[in-house]
């Protein structure tokens, strides 16, 4: 079986797409089909079934994946053993972020452990917490960060960094405004709010509880699904929004958002090494934890 041949069948399930799988690959989409109809050819089975745009695996298609995911994990730790031999550290690491770590954090960390080891390759994931915490767990993702700490059972989590969580909005959005006095009174300002498991959404939740204000509560305007899309929205005068002062300090500087400073409690949280507990790592991953220990505590 031909590893070019598994390696775009994969691509293709996990990214749900023909067209997707080949601009990860460098490949055409035709080159990407082939390959996979050789492999049902090969098994004499369907790997897919090709509904309009939808690509869906076939129960086949899920045996072969475990199998697959399996035979590319044991031949990188094949790769990295026999660089070890040569006093090299190669091969690729699985890293997932969600969002603030993808963007604030991890390129920081990425660029001085990558010095350190230049011929490793990273393939770097990115969704909210939800969604990594839950590929760490499957083993698709052998590390990630995150913004709040799992409540999976098997999941090992390590702090790294404490970020603060501002309530923020463009200047003219509180033009004609009476001034608020608190939370209370700014449920029927309009709001930007982060999708469902976002460990922002997380946090903002627990302090909304805390003063018996539900979610319910709000007069939302818009619904996002990263900080960057809650930030620009802001500056844009759409509405309040809670987002990491990591990410939005740039926008206060300047002046294009202010912060209300109307929180009952300070918001803070922290962000989350986290792997899959028992799971074998390979050197590269071990290595990381290693690199990212050391960069908290300097």
């Amino acid at each position: 079986m031909d590893f070019r041949k598994l390696e775009a069948f994969c691509k293709v399930y996990e990214l749900k797409s023909f067209s997707k799988a080949g601009l990860e690959l460098q490949l055409s989409q035709p080159t990407i089909s082939a390959h996979v109809a050789n492999l049902e050819d090969e098994l004499g089975v369907p790997l897919f079934d090709r509904l309009g745009r939808t690509v869906l695996p076939t129960q086949a298609g899920e045996v072969l994946y475990r199998g697959a995911r399996q035979v590319f994990q044991q031949v990188g730790r094949i790769n990295s053993e026999i660089g070890l031999l040569r006093d090299m550290v190669v091969g690729d690491l699985l890293l997932g972020g969600s969002t603030i770590p993808a963007n604030y954090i991890l390129p920081r960390l990425l660029q001085s452990f990558l010095a350190l080891y230049p011929s490793l390759r990273v393939h770097m994931t990115i969704g909210d917490t939800d969604a990594i915490i839950r590929q760490v767990g499957q083993g698709r993702l052998e590390l990630g960060i995150v913004g709040s700490q799992p409540e999976q059972q098997g999941i090992a989590a390590y702090p790294l960094q404490r970020d603060e969580l501002v309530l923020v909005c463009a200047p003219s959005v509180r033009v004609g405004r009476p001034e608020p006095k608190d939370l209370r009174d700014l449920r029927p300002w309009p709001w930007i709010l982060r999708e469902r498991g976002s460990g922002t959404r997380r946090a903002m939740e627990a302090v909304l509880k805390g003063v018996g204000i539900a979610i319910g509560d709000l007069t939302v305007s818009l619904w996002v699904e990263s900080t960057e899309a809650a930030i620009q929205c802001a500056r844009a005068g759409l509405g309040l929004s809670v987002v990491s002062r990591l990410a939005a300090q740039p926008y206060l500087d300047r002046g294009e958002l202010v912060c209300l400073d109307i929180m009952p409690q300070r918001m803070e949280r922290s962000f989350y090494l986290i792997q899959r507990q028992g799971r074998e790592l390979l050197p590269a991953a071990s290595l990381f934890i290693e690199h990212v220990r050391n960069s908290s505590k300097a």
